[in-house]
Parts: structure tokens; C-alpha cells; sequence
């Protein structure tokens, strides 16, 4: 998530303690942290063969229709905090800074270094892992087989970009994991230089985390939502909460006494330990500092980030060199409805392309893939070159999939069952499949529609390509 954006655009945030920085200090200091030496950005490396491209005029009719291109069933699915640069340890649930504003006006001091661009691949070889291990953690009757994507906001905001001919450059992994397309942004501990604005102090002194979790550095939400027939997770760096909002959650991770972690070798298992609690979608919040010189924030930019977060508070703080004292709160799941609701046909083709996307990777699933985008060019699903990236270790992989069972005395193994016998009609009893609401009612049922997934050599299945 774009944390408390100034006059520029960044991630991570630098927590000085009220301490001015001083031009050349070490990038993304924590409260309290010891300097961190300087990270070069590793060369990114070439783009490999070109498989397809995808536009928006070549998309074949996925037959989307008008109530499909909506957000619905959103629910609180998962949340960690990351700490110091040097650790990779996750706090589950973790939980996002309360805004505590104090008096204004408020001058500040200004950001200095190089931030990171992306927490989780600059700390994990596997940058959804904490994501998958988290969700697991948290509930452990979580079931991966209804689950169709799983990326981050930036991943799924980069196609959505494409689907409304906003100008963009981006690449990222993709991956069929089981029945679930994972995206996985690959920035590893790639750095924005050189930063200038007032986003990270503002985050310092108008947010406040919890004595146990001081030394967060980045908050990561997790929630799952239907949209176009199609049960998305979503990860997205949280900015911050309004604690008096802080209402009921359905999800038990308030609760939890410890987590559920697999009894497997702490080799697939990043290190964690349980601490927080888990706060309802209604009091998350969106932070965003500007300069008065640059006039008022744009909504037609910020709505479509809100929507795809389905955040519904937005804080917008201007300054003038630095001193806060206009500082704005507003409510805006209404305006993200609208925005939903005017955009329509743009939602549907966004809808058809995830839906598209999901095939062409199956077609190409023997190959390691990646999808790319250059200003206002098609979609590319290409190759990957160099080193290939996997989604996730094998482990995961195996338990996302269904291919692992976990014994009540502790021996992990492969399931002797299909992992897909509830999508495969072939497998099932009654003929049909037997899909479960992950979300509990879900109206945009994915049984409603048929995807050619022509990497299945399951002549009889039709659908997973892993029966055979």
C-alpha cells in the first residue's frame, strides 16, 4: 500500500521517534532501530519469449454481467505485522496503528533515504508466503480450494490500470497453484532513492501502534471478496485504524489462544508468534499528505484503490512545508459504491480479463510465467528468464493444493485423495460440483460458468488438470 503519499510516491514508512532525519541517513528506520546498511536494487532481469497478449478487443465473451462487476461478500481473512529489516519473523494477527492525531497545527520534519518499495520481497525469498501461512494460522478450518486468485492490491490495481487505459509499467509472477492463480510481485528488495515529503512523519506522529508491537514497520491486511464469479484474496499494506470503530469482527483472531500452525519442520515455516488483534474492514483507514501548493487531492485517482482495497475511510492532510494544519476525515464507502456503479463496462472487462487470465495460465502451466505490461501496451503473458520463481516452496504449495494431509501425531504427508475431487464432476458422487461458500452465502458462484482449462489431460475432468 502506498503509505501517507506526498509530493511523491513511495512504500514503507520511516519511524524516527520526533527525531528529524538528516539527509544520508539509513533507509526505513524504525522506533528505536539501529542504522540498516544501505540496499542495493538487484538488475532486473530480461523479459523472456512472449506466449500471448491479451487486449481489451481480443477477450472472449466471459458473458459478465452488470451485477458481476461488484465487489461483494468482503470479510476479514488474515493480517500480520512485519518488524525490524533484519528479522523475517511475522506477529499474527499483528494490528494496524490507532490514528491519534495530536493538536494542530503540527510542523514536522521532513523525509530523508531510500525507502523500500515492496516489505514482504525485500524480507521473503516467497513474498505470499506470510500471506498463505497467515491465513492458515488464523483459522484452521481455512479451506484454499474455493479460492480463485491471490495476489496483492498493486498486482491486481496494475491490471485494472490496463482494463481503464491509465498508463502503466509493470511485471509480476503468475502462477496456478492447485485451482488458484497466485500473483506475486518479484520488486525483491528493490528501493525508491532519494526520498523527499512528509507521508512517513506524518504516519509517525499522527499513528501510534501498541506497546507490544512498537517496532512494526509494516502492517499487512488480508481479505477475501467475490467479484466477476471469482473468489479473490487480496493483500494490501495497511495504513491505520480508528479505534472507535473498533466493532465486532466475525473472524476468531481476537480470540485465538495460539496459532495453527502446521507440525511440519521449521524449515517451511517462517518464524511467528501471536500478538494483536484483528480490527473490522469499517475502521481501517487510507492516509494521504499533500502539498497545499498542489491543490486538492484527486478522487478520480484515489477511488479506484479504495474500491479494489475496500477501504472506507480516507484521511487527506495538506501542509505547507511541512506544517499540518488542515487535516481532513472522510467517509468514503459511498463514493467508492458510486464509483463501482459509474464504471460498470470497465469493471466488466476487468472481470473478463482475470477470468481470461486464469485460462491462458493453465493453458501454459508446464511453463514459469510472468505478465508484464510497457505504458499503454496489450497485457503480455511471457516466459520467465534467468533464475525461475516459484509461487510458493514446495510445502505450501503441496498444502494450498490439498496434496498434503496433516496427522493428529504430527506426521505430514501426500493426501491419499484427490485434492480436487469437490471441482472434478468426474470425482464427485452426485455428478456435480461441491463447492463451499469460503465467505459464507456467496451469491457469484464460480459453478455458473465454464472455463476452457485446456491444460487438463483428465478427459472426463475438463476442469483442474491435476486428476490424471
Amino acid at each position: 500500500m502506498h503509505r501517507g503519499r506526498g509530493s511523491n510516491s513511495y512504500r514503507g514508512r520511516w519511524r524516527g521517534g520526533g527525531q528529524t532525519p538528516r539527509p544520508g541517513d539509513s533507509w526505513n528506520r524504525g522506533r528505536n532501530s539501529t542504522p540498516k546498511p544501505k540496499v542495493t536494487t538487484p538488475p532486473t532481469p530480461p523479459t523472456g519469449r512472449l506466449i500471448v497478449e491479451i487486449t481489451t478487443d481480443n477477450l472472449p465473451n466471459h458473458n459478465i454481467q452488470a451485477d458481476d462487476a461488484k465487489i461483494n461478500n468482503v470479510n476479514f481473512a488474515a493480517s500480520y505485522s512485519l518488524v525490524d529489516q533484519h528479522s523475517s519473523k511475522i506477529i499474527i494477527p499483528g494490528q494496524p496503528a490507532t490514528w491519534k492525531p495530536p493538536q494542530l497545527p503540527a510542523q514536522l520534519p521532513p523525509d530523508y533515504g531510500d525507502y523500500l518499495r515492496d516489505h514482504n520481497g525485500a524480507r521473503f525469498k516467497h513474498p505470499l508466503q506470510p500471506t498463505v501461512q497467515s491465513l492458515f494460522a488464523l483459522n484452521k478450518s481455512f479451506d484454499p480450494s474455493n479460492i480463485d486468485i491471490v495476489g496483492c492490491a498493486s498486482s491486481l490495481g496494475d491490471i485494472l490500470r490496463f482494463t481503464r487505459s491509465v498508463e502503466s509499467t509493470f511485471r509480476f509472477d503468475v502462477e496456478m497453484v492447485g485451482n488458484t492463480l497466485f500473483m506475486v510481485r518479484n520488486h525483491q528488495k528493490e528501493v525508491i532513492p532519494d526520498v523527499r515529503g512528509y507521508g512517513h512523519s506524518f504516519l509517525d506522529s499522527f499513528t501510534s501502534h501498541e506497546d507490544k508491537l512498537k517496532k512494526t514497520e509494516s502492517h499487512q491486511r488480508v481479505i477475501s471478496y467475490s467479484f466477476g464469479g471469482l473468489k479473490c484474496v487480496l493483500r494490501f499494506e495497511c495504513d491505520g485504524y480508528f479505534a472507535d470503530k473498533d466493532g465486532e469482527l466475525d473472524a476468531t483472531a481476537s480470540e485465538l489462544k495460539d496459532l495453527n500452525l502446521p507440525k511440519t519442520p521449521t524449515s517451511n515455516l517462517i518464524q511467528s508468534e501471536k500478538s494483536g488483534k484483528a480490527v473490522p474492514q469499517e475502521s481501517i483507514i487510507e492516509i494521504k499528505t499533500r502539498s497545499q501548493a498542489k491543490g486538492t487531492l484527486d478522487m478520480n485517482e484515489q477511488l479506484p484503490r479504495l474500491w479494489l482495497r475496500q477501504i472506507p475511510n480516507l484521511i487527506t492532510a495538506y501542509h505547507f512545508r511541512g506544517k499540518f494544519a488542515d487535516v481532513q476525515e472522510q467517509a468514503v464507502k459511498q463514493d467508492t459504491l458510486s464509483w463501482e456503479a459509474e464504471h460498470e463496462a470497465e469493471l466488466q472487462s476487468f472481470a473478463s480479463i482475470l477470468r481470461q487470465l486464469i485460462v491462458e495460465v493453465k493453458r501454459a502451466s508446464h511453463l514459469k510465467l510472468e505478465l508484464c505490461r510497457t505504458g499503454l501496451g496489450p497485457l503480455e503473458l511471457r516466459e520467465q528468464s534467468g533464475v525461475q520463481r516459484e509461487a510458493l516452496p514446495a510445502y505450501w504449495k503441496d498444502k494450498w493444493a490439498g496434496e498434503y494431509r496433516e496427522d493428529p501425531d504430527g506426521e505430514d504427508g501426500p493426501s491419499d485423495t484427490c485434492a480436487h475431487s469437490d471441482r472434478c464432476p468426474s470425482l464427485s458422487q452426485s455428478g456435480e460440483s461441491s463447492d463451499t461458500e469460503g465467505s459464507g452465502g456467496d451469491d457469484d458462484d464460480d459453478d455458473d460458468f465454464a472455463l476452457d482449462y485446456t491444460a487438463c489431460d483428465f478427459t472426463t475432468c475438463g476442469y483442474c488438470g491435476h486428476c490424471a
